[in-house]
């Protein structure tokens, strides 16, 4: 019963009365606070976690946009004895919206990135990657959408795969 309840009460809450259509405009910035959520490869022996991530994207037209995003690691290594992990990992992305229905746009997005980890808290290790991803905006109004996707993180160096799974909130501006 509470479950239902709460549905129902994020579904008045996210839905206004009147049908909303997705909104991305050519010309028009986004700002996405979020969180995003790594799951390491096994090969890193790091501690699967949550980053807190802020995006920003530019939307050229209704289909194509750029985006920048940063995220905070903070997770602990599991070969030396949960000694703490520190960085950051920058993402620089294209994303392709497809064709959107109602009040949900789905999207396409891959770019490269820079994955910084401080394994003993002073030394930095820097690794580029590739990444490609699918994804979704869910519009609670014209300018505002909760967003969420998922996405495969494939560095160069150790040919690792990571998995980033990101939720935030979308703000559009302009």
């Amino acid at each position: 019963m509470k479950k239902m309840t709460l549905w129902w009460l994020l579904f008045i809450l996210l839905f206004p009365f009147s049908t909303v259509f997705a909104q991305n405009k050519p010309g028009v910035f986004t700002l996405t606070p979020g969180v995003w959520y790594e799951f390491f490869s096994s090969r890193r022996n790091l501690d699967n976690t949550v980053l807190p991530s802020l995006a920003l994207a530019y939307n050229f037209d209704e289909k194509l946009a750029l985006e920048f995003s940063a995220g905070m690691i903070n997770t602990n290594s599991k070969a030396s004895g949960n000694q703490g992990v520190h960085g950051t990992l920058y993402l620089l992305d294209g994303l392709y919206r497809t064709i959107p229905w109602k009040f949900l746009e789905p999207y396409l997005l891959g770019g490269i990135g820079l994955t910084s980890l401080k394994p003993n808290g002073l030394d930095s290790r820097q690794q580029m990657n590739a990444n490609l991803g699918i994804g979704a905006q869910l519009f609670a109004d014209k300018m505002v959408a909760l967003r969420a996707d998922i996405r495969d993180l494939y560095t160069f160096v150790g040919s690792e795969n990571d998995v980033l799974v990101s939720f935030g909130i979308s703000f559009l501006i302009g």
